[in-house]
């Protein structure tokens, strides 16, 4: 795939994140921060350049990618009126893409499992509360994105997939990047936020980036919880370092 062309200089910046992850990724932290700016100001095209350097380093050790790097565009994803669903969707599609590329039989096997643990959460979620078996029900449509979405509210879920992101970063530093929240609704944008701290806060080699507009950010946190909200304490509160 031909690189696009850097036309707002975006080339320091990139590399200033791509070596603050590796230095993350050398003492297995986890670390949350976000790309600010303007609509139009490169934050989807600084992602695209983060996630090609990132994606070419090999580990010292084993010889193979250094970082598992997902990318969520949560607008694309927002017919799932849970955000969690996305993020498990994504995951999914993800590791889907990683194995095929794969010449590492005992890790495309790990991978495998994964991939089929991730995707039971859902099904086994969905029958406890129905009764129903719709197994591969994960990313196939958006009409069945709203029936998952319908029998999702349990908190033992971000357990379940967390415990599944460990396995991954065991080996990799897992990285994942958030694009488009500004295009969402103002409601699930602060549910993208809360879910993504809820999944990935804390996880020993994982990192999160998320582009974001702060003046948009801010006008959908005061639509939601009042004119009062302190902007940064609740930013600071989801653990996200601004650059």
């Amino acid at each position: 795939m031909q690189s696009k062309e850097d036309v707002l200089n975006r080339e320091p910046f990139v590399k200033q994140i791509v070596d603050l992850t590796k230095i993350l990724s050398e003492k297995r932290k986890n670390c949350c921060f976000a790309i600010e700016g303007e609509w139009g100001s490169g934050k989807s095209f600084a992602l695209e350049k983060i996630q090609e350097c990132l994606q070419v380093e090999q580990s010292e050790t084993t010889n193979t990618d250094r970082f598992f790097v997902v990318r969520y565009d949560c607008w694309r994803y927002d017919y799932y009126e849970e955000p969690i669903v996305a993020i498990i969707s994504v995951l999914k599609d993800q590791i889907e893409q990683y194995v095929s590329l794969l010449s590492n039989e005992t890790k495309k096997e790990m991978l495998a499992i994964v991939k089929n643990t991730i995707t039971k959460i859902a099904v086994e979620a969905i029958k406890s509360k129905t009764g129903l078996d719709l197994d591969g029900i994960v990313g196939t449509s958006e009409d069945d994105g709203k029936i998952y979405d319908k029998y999702f509210g349990f908190q033992n879920i971000f357990k379940e997939v967390q415990e599944q992101i460990k396995k991954i970063s065991e080996e990799q530093t897992v990285v994942i990047m958030v694009d488009e929240l500004d295009r969402c609704l103002p409601s699930y944008a602060i549910k993208v936020l809360e879910r993504i701290h809820h999944v990935f806060n804390e996880l020993e080699n994982v990192v999160v980036i998320i582009a974001m507009e702060k003046k948009q950010m801010s006008n959908s946190l005061h639509q939601i919880y009042g004119d009062e909200m302190d902007v940064d304490r609740y930013l600071k509160k989801n653990n996200l370092i601004k650059f």
